[in-house]
């Protein structure tokens, strides 16, 4: 069985629900209110935010992602040419041994 719900109908809330449906109302207000305004501000950033500018900033990114990859590839290839040089100097130490008869 349904009940019918109309003006005389009678609800009774404890103070505690009421502060908690006012208080939970509040912050979703001012929830929206503070994000309406932080996509305002990115809205007036992006506007004035310049195309040269930005192809700028783009440059700068890209080249120093390749200046950065460059130097790691650079430090690898070094790690690698001086391994290959310790290896070397082993075997001239080997050649010589046997050359000398050390």
């Amino acid at each position: 069985m349904a009940t019918k719900i109309s003006e005389d109908t009678n609800i009774q809330l404890d103070l505690k629900t009421i502060a908690m449906i006012v208080g939970g109302a509040i912050s979703l207000a001012s929830m929206w209110f503070t994000l309406q305004g932080e996509i305002q501000d990115l809205n007036n950033k992006i506007e004035s935010f310049s195309g040269d500018e930005f192809v700028q900033k783009m440059e700068f990114q890209l080249k120093d992602e390749l200046i950065r990859n460059n130097v790691i590839q650079i430090d690898n290839a070094t790690k690698e040419l001086k391994e290959d040089i310790e290896e070397n100097k082993e075997s001239i130490k080997d050649l010589e041994n046997k050359v000398y008869k050390r």
